[in-house]
């Protein structure tokens, strides 16, 4: 009886062992049985990487489990889901919400690769600029100049970021920084050695030896460019010292930095500002022109026929555009990512995009009244934008979750008031704007709803707003006390490495 027993025994745990072995075998392998179905599923998984990284994800309406992080890639991996919709539900203390519905499917992963939270709060930081009209950071991002203005006088200050201090000031007198509509800016030359600050005045007519202002109606503004030496803090005066009245679009050459090129009746010219005779002539009948690391772009009259050519002049020029949409007009500027990328931005307002591309080539119009456009930094989307919606166009597939086409538009936020500040944010998976006192951002992902937060509210309309992606830093500028004064604050989040950092240190890091 008792060797019956023991028999009995074993082979109840053999029968055990044959049903569960290859249940086992089947959870490991991330196979979960359904019940309604009566058969094992291939279970599915959501993964999220976020900023900040001490999250709380909430599946459904339950918190799952802290241990899903994985400190290598700082991403959760929530797995053993069953093939359904979920609602996924990404917070933190301070911060506001995330949340998506995601469809989860059999032996996929639904990845969240850039999931960026916005605090409720931003500490400031005032820098020492009174009466800051406009203000551009410099290349290596330590310094930033910025301009006041007046009737009768521009001055233009830099200001060293870290210390908050101004470092060099520049008055020219009789001009004022140059109109909204010529499109032109300061720019830093690539070391940061000298600064390009375009500047107007309107013409002045002599009346019996008199000297008075022409009335505005009738009245041509004269433009002209003042070169800043930011290491022996001095100026001069670009046109006078090439003995050239005429010159528009100043850019510096991005390796010889005592050289810039320019445009003087449609002629491209590059010269270098410590030698007035080291000039020369690149092309002629030119209607716009762009620079790269290593070329110069520009289009010619009257085909509008994009070369390139090499940034020192030498050298054969290479055609790279063989035709022209019909209906173009006269470029107002060009904008070249590199010889396969090229964007036209027309008078009228309207994109047009040339793209040799992985899959094909097209050289098409993007759409019309555009306020602006921009490439991302790896080439693959063109962000453009009117007054009141922001779109991106991809130039090139992107393979990460959610995957996007090669010569697709996706329409990413539109608003009946009018918005402004468009740019890119660091990941190229978000977009900042403003829209009245607000500052904010959207992300790129259409799955579900694209979640958009504010990130802070000024006290003026619309302030001009700059996003440093070295820095970290969205810089803005508020008006206290009837006083302009630019201020930044920190974002995103620094991320902790392998668990060194803790949220207490993100925290203090934003202060």
């Amino acid at each position: 009886m008792e060797k019956l027993s023991r028999a009995i025994f074993f082979w109840i745990l053999v029968l055990i062992f044959m049903v569960s072995a290859p249940a086992v075998v089947f959870y490991a392998r991330g196979y979960r049985f359904d019940f309604s179905r009566g058969v094992f599923v291939h279970s599915g998984t959501i993964s999220i990487k976020s900023n900040p990284q001490d999250i709380q994800v909430i599946i459904n309406g339950k918190i799952a489990d802290s241990k899903a992080l994985n400190h290598i890639n700082n991403s959760y991996n929530i797995s053993g889901l069953m093939p359904d919709i979920y609602d996924i539900s990404v917070s933190a203390d301070g911060y506001q919400t995330w949340n998506k519905k995601s469809n989860v499917h059999s032996g996929l992963a639904s990845e969240f690769w850039n999931v960026t939270l916005a605090r409720n709060n931003y500490a400031k930081t005032e820098y020492p600029t009174p009466n800051i009209e406009k203000f551009f950071i410099s290349p290596q991002s330590k310094f930033l100049i910025y301009t006041e203005n007046n009737e009768k006088n521009l001055t233009a200050k830099i200001l060293d970021i870290k210390d908050k201090e101004v470092v060099s000031t520049f008055v020219f007198e009789g001009w004022n920084f140059i109109s909204d509509e010529r499109k032109e800016n300061i720019e830093w030359s690539p070391e940061e050695d000298y600064i390009s600050v375009p500047v107007q005045k309107t013409l002045e007519e002599k009346i019996n030896t008199k000297t008075k202002i022409a009335p505005d109606s009738d009245s041509e503004p004269r433009y002209s460019y003042f070169i800043i030496d930011t290491v022996k803090k001095t100026s001069l005066n670009l046109n006078e010292i090439l003995k050239v009245e005429d010159i528009n679009y100043v850019r510096w050459d991005p390796k010889d930095k005592n050289y810039l090129f320019y445009l003087s009746e449609d002629k491209l010219f590059r010269a270098n500002i410590n030698n007035t005779e080291d000039i020369i002539e690149i092309a002629q009948d030119i209607s716009s022109f762009d620079l790269s690391k290593t070329n110069v772009y520009y289009s010619q009259m009257p085909n509008e026929l994009v070369y390139k050519a090499e940034l020192n002049g030498t050298g054969n020029r290479i055609q790279l555009t063989s035709d022209f949409p019909e209906d173009i007009t006269r470029n107002f500027r060009l904008i070249a990512y590199d010889d396969n990328r090229i964007a036209f931005f027309t008078k009228n307002k309207t994109v047009y995009i040339f793209n040799d591309g992985e899959l094909d080539r097209y050289f098409k119009k993007l759409g019309t009244d555009i306020e602006g456009i921009q490439f991302s930094d790896d080439g693959k989307k063109l962000l453009y934008w009117t007054k009141n919606q922001i779109s991106v166009h991809y130039l090139r597939n992107w393979n990460v979750e959610p995957k996007r086409s090669e010569n697709t538009s996706e329409d990413i936020t539109r608003y009946a008031d009018e918005i402004k500040n468009i740019q890119w944010f660091g990941d190229y998976e978000h977009v900042i704007f403003s829209l009245g006192k607000q500052l904010k951002f959207v992300e790129l992902d259409p799955r579900d709803h694209r979640n958009s937060m504010d990130l802070i509210q000024a006290s003026i309309e619309n302030p001009l707003a700059t996003y440093n992606h070295y820095l970290e830093k969205l810089f803005f500028i508020e008006n206290v006390s009837s006083s302009s004064n630019l201020n930044s604050i920190n974002f995103p989040e620094t991320l902790p490495f392998l668990g060194i950092f803790n949220n207490q240190d993100q925290v203090s890091s934003n202060n």
